[in-house]
């Protein structure tokens, strides 16, 4: 068995070894088709800036005139390196490192785990900086909205939790700087609720200024929304004071019927009707008004609640009219006297020439009225003898106006009546005669 093994190491040695050495090489052009070294570029890596304290503790600021990117060659195996973006690369410039030139040196790391196996070439090695005077200002912070609440909800109100915030760097940067920005997404919110948005500094034109440029005396500011749902409310017409005399109001209209508002949840529960109030006083023609229902809302529910609705202005139409007149000629008959005292007085009305009586009311109220629909009276109650001048009454009490006149009356004591006097027979002398005289 030794001599049958020995024999198939050794025998023919130098083809075995060919073969091995064709093998190595089968499989390195194996390797290099399927798996080939290539070179790639990844452009615009951004730079962050290391130790920058070394100029800003002098009172300086600085601007990046060259190097805030930097593009590398990575030369590796196409598994490694073909889908490699700037985000696997981590490039910094120390400023720790500064040259008479204020050029600062860049390095580059890539963070793949399979680094070591690639070979990393810098196209730009250096950033170049100019120093400045460093100056710090106050700006405004403007807070952006994107999106909108859900429907049947509105945006209520929107706060920032400070107005100013301190912008820092080199003079001309600051310079730059028109305003702070808040941007917040709103898109679907329902509820109220706080954020803290990131801060970021703009130019006159809109565009987000580097935060590598400047430096902000804080990162965020806390945003408050007050979300609030929409409530759909009736209104109604209420008419103040009274029209001129012997006008009436016949008939109000005014639109929209309904009206649109937002507020304090707990104020909108109890919101039915919104009334709004119509002055007619001393009026004898159509009144016709203009109703600023934001105004009208914000005088009845001061700041917490407000019109959402598109339609923001309430129209009004008072129609008055002139009341229909028929005057009657009053008679003594058509008068009730009530009261009297027919034992003791006898009353007599005359003078009817001031006893008109006047109905004004409504065209379809003054159809068919009649005197007799009154019911005229006078009261004669506790009234002595003697003349009196009297205003009618009447039992009436509906829609109509009814204007009454003054009738006078003569009130006279019965004459007392005779008196009677029964008188009996004549009187029977039963005296004895007198004795004559002798």
């Amino acid at each position: 068995m030794k001599n049958i093994f020995k024999d198939i190491l050794t025998k023919n040695i130098g083809l075995k070894l060919l073969s091995i050495i064709l093998a190595l090489l089968v499989w390195l052009i194996i390797m290099n088709v399927e798996d080939p070294t290539i070179t790639v570029t990844i452009e615009d890596i951004p730079v962050q800036v290391i130790n920058e304290e070394v100029v800003t503790s002098r009172g300086y600021g600085y601007t990046i005139e060259s190097g805030e990117k930097v593009d590398v060659r990575v030369k590796g195996r196409r598994a490694l390196v073909d889908n490699l973006t700037a985000e696997d690369f981590d490039a910094t410039a120390d400023f720790n490192s500064f040259n008479s030139m204020y050029m600062a040196p860049i390095s580059v790391a890539c963070k793949s785990p399979s680094a070591d196996e690639m070979t990393i070439t810098l196209r730009n090695e250096q950033m170049a900086v100019k120093l400045e005077d460093q100056a710090t200002e106050s700006v405004n912070i403007r807070l952006i909205i994107n999106g909108s609440v859900k429907e049947g909800y509105y945006l209520f109100d929107r706060s920032v939790d400070i107005g100013l915030v301190q912008v820092t760097g080199a003079a001309s940067q600051v310079a730059a700087v028109k305003e702070a920005v808040a941007e917040v997404d709103i898109e679907g919110v329902n509820a109220s609720f706080e954020t803290d948005a990131v801060l970021y500094a703009i130019d006159e034109q809109g565009e987000k200024i580097d935060s590598k440029k400047i430096s902000l005396s804080q990162d965020t500011a806390k945003v408050t929304f007050v979300v609030t749902p929409i409530k759909e409310v009736a209104l109604s017409v209420k008419t103040v004071g009274n029209p001129a005399d012997y006008h009436y109001i016949d008939k109000i209209e005014f639109a929209p019927q309904k009206l649109q508002i937002t507020g304090d949840p707990k104020i909108l529960g109890d919101i039915e009707e919104l009334v709004v109030p119509c002055d007619i006083s001393g009026a004898s023609e159509n009144v016709e008004r203009q109703v600023n229902m934001e105004q009208f809302i914000e005088d009845t529910f001061g700041n917490k609640c407000l019109v959402v609705d598109q339609t923001r202005t309430m129209g009004i139409i008072a129609t008055i009219n002139k009341m229909q007149e028929t005057r009657f000629a009053v008679k003594a008959e058509n008068i009730e006297l009530r009261g009297t005292r027919p034992d003791e007085f006898e009353y007599t009305i005359y003078s009817l020439w001031s006893s008109d009586v006047v109905v004004r009311g409504r065209d379809e109220d003054m159809t068919n009225v009649e005197l007799s629909d009154l019911h005229l009276y006078l009261d004669m109650t506790d009234i002595e003898p003697g003349t009196h001048s009297l205003s009618l009454k009447t039992e009436y009490n509906g829609e109509l106006l009814v204007s009454l006149g003054n009738v006078s009356v003569l009130v006279e004591r019965k004459p007392a009546p005779p008196v009677v006097i029964n008188q009996g027979p004549a009187e029977t002398n039963t005296a004895a005669p007198a004795e004559e005289e002798i």
